[in-house]
């Protein structure tokens, strides 16, 4: 009965620390919607710009900027569309049909790096989006256009990035906290009448499938 007790205590422990894991993953998945739902909203933009007729005798050298940073812009956006749709349809799977319970700790892992990589691409295509659309005004207008359009442009441009700075300094923390547990307030070994389990290394989710 004590051993029964004991190992109900340890098992409810690490359900509760599963819990707090699941909250990531809710999280990261939350996030790859937000972005892969925005990023084929560009990702059309950007397919439709490379569409557009540019008229004979234009700079070669304006078109290629053109093209080059709306190719870039509508890849980078695929990719984001991509990636973030596989990580919400394998992820959830990892973690709740993996081997063990190691692999909700793997796959939170593998979501993190994830997301901060898709936010760079994610960026990297939406500057690339306004710089072909500044390229396109200078290849379509004249010369009071392309001053009064590319004005408008680069102080939206500027603005939004001022703005994405401040909100990040305010809502990005300057140290993540992880809900994966580091340590231990008691000894599992002798807990459970095994020395062998001594948690050293820290107490994962894994941890779990000992008992």
């Amino acid at each position: 009965m004590i051993q029964a007790n004991k190992a109900t205590v340890v098992t409810e422990f690490h359900k509760q620390s599963l819990e707090v894991r699941n909250m990531e993953l809710d999280f990261y998945l939350l996030v790859f919607e937000r972005i892969s739902t925005i990023s084929a909203l560009l990702a059309g933009f950007a397919s439709t710009a490379i569409q557009v007729e540019v008229p004979e005798g234009s700079s070669p050298i304006l078109k290629t900027c053109y093209l080059l940073f709306a190719a870039t812009a509508l890849g980078a956006h695929l990719l984001v569309v991509v990636v973030c749709t596989m990580c919400t349809m394998w992820g959830p799977g990892h973690a709740l049909r993996g081997r063990d319970a190691n692999c909700v700790d793997h796959a939170v892992a593998v979501l993190d790096a994830a997301q901060r990589q898709m936010e760079m691409f994610f960026f990297l295509g939406l500057i690339s989006y306004f710089l072909s659309c500044i390229f396109l005004v200078c290849l379509l207008f004249d010369l009071k256009g392309r001053i009064l359009v590319c004005s408008i442009f680069l102080l939206t441009l500027i603005w939004l990035a001022r703005k994405v700075l401040r909100i990040g300094q305010v809502l990005r923390p300057g140290r993540w906290t992880s809900g994966h547990i580091h340590g231990s307030a008691v000894k599992i070994g002798e807990l459970m009448g095994d020395d062998a389990l001594t948690a050293e290394h820290g107490v994962s989710a894994s941890f779990a499938t000992n008992f």
